[in-house]
C-alpha cells in the first residue's frame, strides 16, 4: 500500500463520500470494502483507496498481460485520480517522494 500527501484544500474533498465519488468518475465497480473504496479500470484489476484525514492510501494489482495501448491509458487515468484526489501533480508527487526518501535516509 502506499501513501500520498493530500494537500489542505483537498482534504475536504475526500471527506463523507467525497472519495468514493472521485473514484467513481474514473474508475469502473466502484464500492466499498471495508474501510476502503475499491474499483477496477483497464490494466488495473483492483484499486483500493482509503483517507485517514491526512493521507491518501492506494493499493493496486494489475494486469501484466495487459497491451501498452491499455497500460498507457491506465496509468494516465490513474495520475488524473491521484491529482483530483490529492491536489498534487504527477510532478510534485514526485517531488515530495524524493524529499520524504531523503529525510528517510
Amino acid at each position: 500500500m502506499r501513501d500520498y500527501e493530500v494537500k489542505r484544500k483537498s482534504r475536504k474533498l475526500l471527506e463523507g463520500e467525497g472519495l468514493k465519488n472521485i473514484m467513481a468518475k474514473y474508475f469502473q465497480d466502484v464500492s466499498e470494502e471495508g474501510d476502503a473504496i475499491a474499483g477496477s479500470y483497464g490494466a488495473m484489476k483492483k484499486i483500493k483507496a482509503k483517507y485517514d484525514g491526512k493521507k491518501l492510501w492506494v493499493e493496486t494489482e494489475t494486469d501484466p498481460s495487459a497491451s501498452d495501448e491499455v497500460a498507457l491509458d491506465t496509468v494516465r487515468t490513474y495520475n488524473r485520480f491521484l491529482e483530483e484526489a490529492t491536489g498534487y501533480t504527477a510532478k510534485e508527487r514526485k517531488k515530495l517522494a524524493n524529499k520524504m526518501a531523503k529525510e528517510g535516509a
